[in-house]
């Protein structure tokens, strides 16, 4: 069914681009928000549109930030799709690929994803302007040269690589308990104590069940 629906979503998203040549995306993203991310960064790319589309979401972003109510409305299955419609013409002025997109969204009844694909569009528009956003999870705050340890390793290493500029943001959450999380585009490295300590719990458990 997301399949079919990810396939109609990339036709109506295209139309009137037919004779424009594939653009590829500059990473690969997966899941629901990864791929309908995708369909229109490439529905842009073709109009060079990409810009555009990027300011049009920020503002949405911005219009959701500062009203909760509203983000739970786009979502709510309660209401139908035509009154989903004028609350996304509400929105703002936005370019027809914005508009198109969103009213995709809403034939496809995935709205409440919104979030999630303003923020792979940004991750998309990052590593086309050369940028790699990493973010590492720690239990406490790392210092600056932790962290320069973690980009010297995932550059040099070659799991990342072809982009201009690296950026790390550490992020604090005291459950992974030590080690570390490191995470960028659709990749996970789990390093984490807690991450560990479950593995070693499944391993006693699964012995004992034997």
């Amino acid at each position: 069914m997301f399949r079919q629906s990810l396939n109609v979503a990339k036709a109506q998203l295209a139309r009137g681009y037919a004779t424009a040549a594939p653009t590829k995306a500059p990473i690969a993203l997966f899941g629901i928000n990864g791929k309908y991310a995708t369909a229109l960064f490439q529905a842009a790319a073709k109009t060079n549109a990409l810009s555009a589309v990027e300011s049009d979401l920020n503002n949405i972003e911005q219009r959701l930030s500062k009203n909760a109510r509203l983000e739970e409305v786009l979502s709510s299955p309660l209401l139908n799709k035509a009154a989903k419609e004028q609350l996304i013409d509400s929105l703002g002025k936005k370019s027809d690929i914005t508009t198109h997109f969103f009213k995709t969204l809403v034939e496809n009844n995935r709205l409440n994803e919104t979030r999630a694909i303003i923020t792979a569009y940004k991750s998309l528009m990052e590593a086309e302007r050369g940028i790699v956003s990493v973010t590492v999870t720690s239990a406490n705050r790392l210092a600056g040269k932790d962290l320069k340890d973690v980009k010297d390793s995932l550059t040099k290493g070659g799991l990342i690589k072809n982009f201009k500029e690296v950026n790390v943001v550490n992020k604090v959450n005291p459950s992974i308990l030590g080690g570390m999380v490191v995470e960028f585009g659709d990749y996970t490295i789990d390093m984490s104590v807690s991450s560990r300590l479950a593995k070693l719990e499944k391993l006693l458990t699964d012995s004992i069940a034997v």
